[in-house]
Parts: structure tokens; sequence; C-alpha cells
């Protein structure tokens, strides 16, 4: 099934070659979690990323266990830092 992954700052050299604008569509297996994705994408799976799914928040606890379905957006943010 498609997705879309967009992600932003530097998390955006995990995806694949020719994606733009931090964004691309991806192949998944049906029933895919998010987890599933950050580890096809080879994203380090201890990172502390905000994750959306078409355009809700998505606590960690609920990601391993939250199975994605055919065309929804999901965003992978790094962590907000302040100053």
């Amino acid at each position: 099934m498609k997705i879309t992954v967009r992600t932003a700052g530097n998390l955006g050299k995990y995806l694949p070659p020719g994606s733009a604008q931090n964004r691309a569509e991806l192949e998944v297996a049906e029933g895919a979690s998010p987890v599933d994705v950050l580890a096809k994408l080879g994203m380090p799976l201890e990172g502390s990323y905000l994750i959306s799914v078409n355009g809700s928040a998505l606590p960690k606890a609920e990601r391993p266990g939250h199975k994605l379905a055919e065309n929804d957006d999901l965003a992978i943010m790094p962590p907000l830092r302040g100053g």
C-alpha cells in the first residue's frame, strides 16, 4: 500500500533518493506501523520524533500498534528545541 511520508529538518536525508521537499511516496506492507516505516527508512528507532498521522499527533506508546492505511500522511519531525 502507498503512504506519503513527510519529514522536517535533517530527517530528509533518510527519504529515498529522488524525494523532493522532504516528501516521498512510500510503498509499505499492509498493516505497517509508523515504527515499521522508521525502520524501513533506516531512522534510529530510539529517536525522539514527533509523529503524526493525517494531522493527528500519535503518542509514542501507540506508534508500534497503530496500523497505517492506504494514502495515510505520516509526518516525522525532529524534536523541538528551545533556547
